[in-house]
């Protein structure tokens, strides 16, 4: 099925793709499922050596489409975050919280038990606890060296593949969104290679964890992911506006974030 996608649809499929490693807010996994990528790509990585030329065919040009994405819009998002950091946050805010009911829907389709509960529980408690590790001294991360850098490619790689999941989100709600955006903007090879090592096996992993997971209990992964989006805006939030005009910039731009976000999941 992959292969039997034309180059240039999967070369702009790849660049809408690419929103979803630096747009906090957008899920890889709901753009997938929009362009009729989702089923044909975790199949391939699930499966990668069957069939390999094809799946070549097709994830070449899905790179190359993402990777321009990425380049282009990383210094945008560079010079926003540096200098409007609080409403830029709103926005993004506004895409998330926009996205959940659909992830509800999704989690409640099979109904809700104590093992729900249970999943969204430590799925909301995992950000949190994991944005609060740096705070004794230093950075965790930074602590971690290039083992660190590693990691870090690995969660944008699972990331993709969760459906309802921004990986965006996620790592801003660690601390590191905004070091891995500075690296692309500035092609930092010391931080993108040992984070692009991370990104396949991330990638790989995901995809045959989603595949097991979802056979075993697809009410329990998806009130997981509910919490990790949850926790997530928990741990990213940056407090409330400071004055009259941050107010109205911030309030405008989270509706403008959930006003897209709800056109988008409204129509697919």
């Amino acid at each position: 099925m992959a292969e039997q996608r034309g180059f240039w649809y999967c070369l702009g499929s790849g660049f809408v793709l690419g929103l979803a490693m630096i747009v906090p807010g957008v899920s890889g996994g709901i753009l997938a499922m929009a362009l009729g990528l989702y089923e044909p790509m975790v199949a391939a990585i699930a499966k990668p050596w069957e069939n390999w030329r094809g799946h070549l065919k097709f994830f070449l040009p899905l790179g190359l489409g993402a990777g321009v994405c990425v380049l282009l819009f990383s210094r945008i998002l560079e010079f926003f975050f540096a200098h409007y950091p609080r409403p830029t946050l709103y926005f993004f805010i506004g895409l998330v919280l926009a996205g959940l009911p659909a992830v509800y829907r999704a989690a409640n389709a099979q109904g809700f038990g104590f093992s729900h509960g249970l999943s969204f529980a430590a799925a909301v408690l995992l950000p949190l606890a994991v944005s609060w590790l740096p705070a004794a001294e230093g950075s965790a991360w930074a602590r971690l060296g290039l083992w660190g850098h590693v990691l870090k490619g690995g969660i944008v790689g699972a990331g993709l593949v969760i459906p309802g999941l921004s990986v965006s989100m996620l790592l801003l709600a660690l601390g590191v969104y905004r070091e891995l955006l500075g690296a692309v903007a500035q092609l930092d090879l010391g931080i993108l290679l040992p984070a692009a090592v991370g990104f396949v096996p991330g990638l790989l992993l995901a995809a045959k964890g989603m595949n097991w997971l979802l056979g075993k209990g697809f009410g329990q992964v998806y009130y997981a992911i509910l919490g990790l989006m949850l926790g997530s805006l928990a741990a990213a939030f940056p407090g409330f506006p400071r004055w009259g005009l941050e107010w109205l910039l911030c309030l405008v731009l989270f509706g403008a974030g959930a006003l897209i976000a709800s056109f988008f999941h409204r129509n697919n």
